[in-house]
């Protein structure tokens, strides 16, 4: 026995009008026909359920048992059309982010935590790399939007200018009780330093800054950024890094204290693809990463 929705939704108007000519007009169907309805319900189920009198219809025993279960099969229906409607309106799949080394630090777990509470059914993965890295990411489809520092000028590329990333110099201070407001990089280069490796445009733009006020960068170390990043924990090692927000700042024992006399900024934007248009799942990962920069820095 397979109960038909259409059916015994007219057994429902029925039933609430007490006439199958009033259940008629309301369903916009002819009298025969949701007459026959409910001869055919009443057959698929092996039993009356109305009683007909010149007065018009009520139900019968099986009837009102029916109307019961009728009822909440409807409401059924609905929470289940309404939850499927939300599930189609909520975003939900894959997103491939890839953000700069320089930032995982700031961004990385603001992003997933912030992602997790608003948008649950986004699944993310998070590329981490260079400027080179990232840009062989989108240019290949790796990723689907990317924080680029400097932006592209690539026309596969859409960008967007977010914020500033200003050059401090990084490392332990455990010893002073305050920090300068900045230091220049004359005095950064006087310090032991691990710096990452060539070819990279994050050490040619220290080494150029260098040039320009006839000095050169030699650091005791050069190598990758996880390294450089456990040498600074250990104190003694320090390193140039760019930030965004409010500096000079002390976060997890680092500190980051501007440099400048010259001072090294580069601008950071928000970058995705133009051959494809984004989806839903991508669009509000691009919105909560435009909002998670500019909370850190002031809109440019």
């Amino acid at each position: 026995m397979a109960l038909n929705l259409e059916h015994l939704r007219a057994f429902l108007v029925v039933v609430e009008e007490g006439s199958i000519n009033r259940a008629a007009a309301r369903l916009l169907r002819a009298q025969p026909a949701v007459g026959r309805q409910i001869r055919l319900l009443e057959e698929s189920l092996g039993a009356a359920l109305l009683h007909r009198s010149s007065q018009g219809v009520q139900p019968t025993a099986a009837g009102a048992r029916l109307i019961e279960h009728a009822k909440r099969i409807f409401q059924n229906v609905a929470e289940a059309e309404a939850a499927i409607a939300h599930l189609e309106s909520v975003p939900s799949g894959d997103v491939t982010v890839a953000l700069p080394t320089s930032l995982i630090d700031q961004l990385g777990v603001r992003l997933f935590t912030t992602m997790q509470e608003r948008f649950p059914l986004v699944r993310l993965e998070v590329l981490e790399g260079d400027s080179h890295a990232i840009k062989t990411w989108m240019r290949e489809g790796t990723a689907s939007l990317a924080l680029l520092p400097e932006g592209h000028s690539d026309t596969s590329l859409h960008s967007m200018e977010l914020a500033t990333q200003v050059f401090c110099f990084c490392g332990r201070f455990d010893h002073v009780d305050s920090l300068p407001e900045s230091i220049s990089l004359s005095e950064v280069l006087s310090y032991p330093l691990a710096l990452s490796l060539h070819p990279n445009r994050l050490r040619r733009l220290i080494d150029t800054a260098a040039q320009g006020v006839g000095q050169e960068v030699r650091p005791i170390i050069s190598t990758s950024t996880g390294l450089v990043s456990l040498l600074l924990k250990e104190g003694g090692i320090y390193t140039i890094r760019p930030r965004i927000g409010a500096m000079p700042a002390t976060v997890d024992g680092l500190s980051f204290i501007p440099i400048r006399d010259p001072s090294i900024q580069r601008s950071l934007c928000v970058v995705w693809g133009t051959q494809e248009t984004l989806q839903p799942a991508a669009e509000v990962t691009r919105a909560t990463l435009v909002e998670l920069v500019q909370a850190l820095a002031p809109p440019i």
